[in-house]
Order: C-alpha cells, then sequence, then structure tokens
C-alpha cells in the first residue's frame, strides 16, 4: 500500500516539501528525500517510531531536511507549516473524526493531499467487526474505523481539491488529490 501511495507521489512530482502525517518510521520521508524533496515533517502518536525515524535522519544526513513532532496531528496542526504535499497512509482508519484530520490536511497543502483508507460497504464491516472483537479479546485498547468512501470524496471536493487519480490495494483505497 506504501508503495502505491510513493508510485502517486511520484508521478505528482509536484514541490519540495511534505508533511507525513501517522508516518511511522519515514518511509514516504525517505523516499520524498532521496527523489528531490527539501523538507518534511512529521507527525505520529508513537514516541517509538518518531525514535526511529530520528535515528535514520540522523545517520543518513537528512537530519537538517526533517522535523518530527509527536502527538495528535489535529492538536499540533497550528505548529505545522504550509507544505506541498500532504500525505496520510493508514491513517484515518485509525482515527475517529476523519472530517477534522482530512480538513486539516487540506488546510496544510498547498498542491496535493494523497492518502490511504479501508473500503467500506457489508465485508468490510463484517471484516472490521471480526477485527474489534479479536483485539478486544486480546486485551489491546485499539479500535479500527471504517468512513465512508463517499464521503471521504465529498470532503475534499468540499475543500477545494479534485481526485487526480485512485487505485484499489484490496482492501484499501488509495488516492491522491489536487487542489483546484
Amino acid at each position: 500500500m506504501t508503495k502505491k501511495l510513493i508510485d502517486q507521489l511520484e508521478r505528482t512530482r509536484i514541490g519540495e516539501s511534505l508533511l507525513d502525517v501517522g508516518g511511522g518510521i519515514g518511509a514516504i520521508q525517505w523516499w520524498f528525500l532521496n527523489h528531490g524533496g527539501k523538507q518534511t515533517f512529521a507527525v505520529d502518536a508513537s514516541s517509538g517510531y518518531l525514535q526511529l525515524a530520528e535515528e535514520h535522519a540522523a545517520k543518513n544526513n537528512f537530519k537538517e531536511s526533517t522535523h518530527f513532532m509527536m502527538g495528535d496531528f489535529t492538536d499540533k496542526g497550528e505548529e505545522l507549516p504550509i507544505v506541498n504535499h500532504v500525505t496520510l497512509d493508514k491513517v484515518i482508519c485509525c482515527y475517529p473524526d476523519f472530517e477534522a484530520i482530512l480538513r486539516l490536511a487540506c488546510s496544510k497543502a498547498n498542491k496535493t493531499v494523497s492518502l490511504s483508507y479501508p473500503m467500506d460497504g457489508f465485508i468490510a464491516d463484517v471484516v472490521r467487526g471480526l477485527g474489534v472483537l479479536l483485539i478486544k479479546f486480546s486485551g489491546n485498547p485499539f479500535k479500527p474505523y471504517i468512513h465512508r468512501v463517499a464521503s471521504v470524496r465529498a470532503l475534499f471536493v468540499k475543500n477545494g481539491f479534485e481526485l487526480k487519480e485512485g487505485a484499489l490495494s484490496f482492501p484499501w483505497h488509495v488516492e491522491t488529490y489536487v487542489k483546484r
């Protein structure tokens, strides 16, 4: 999935700055910087992932080009700059208020937003329900969310973006939106 998102980002070839929301260890950031990007910003709720990303940046001479922030993107938004491209790879499926996170992503992107998120519909709801039960029985507090595809797409249109490219990598949608 991340590879498909990177493929779309590569075809976009827009800009020098990237904000990676929930980027974990930084795979998208490293690709971006190795392919002509100048600055990346990352927000993640996992201190462990951010520590690994910071270590990688230091080892690979990206320290001056990367900026890391721990926390919830919707809480940290005011501290982040406007960038050319925002990515949210497998993020809104972990967030109950997809509208807030996507509105903020749209406000931080002056060119494009790329994301991956799960399909919706009956099968997705059944799989999610089974997943929630397994997660609950394991004692893990994580709760996955499936947001309606039509609602996700409508939010981008409402915020001045149009779909540039989309792909399905079962069971995920991978989409890139361009600012109009």
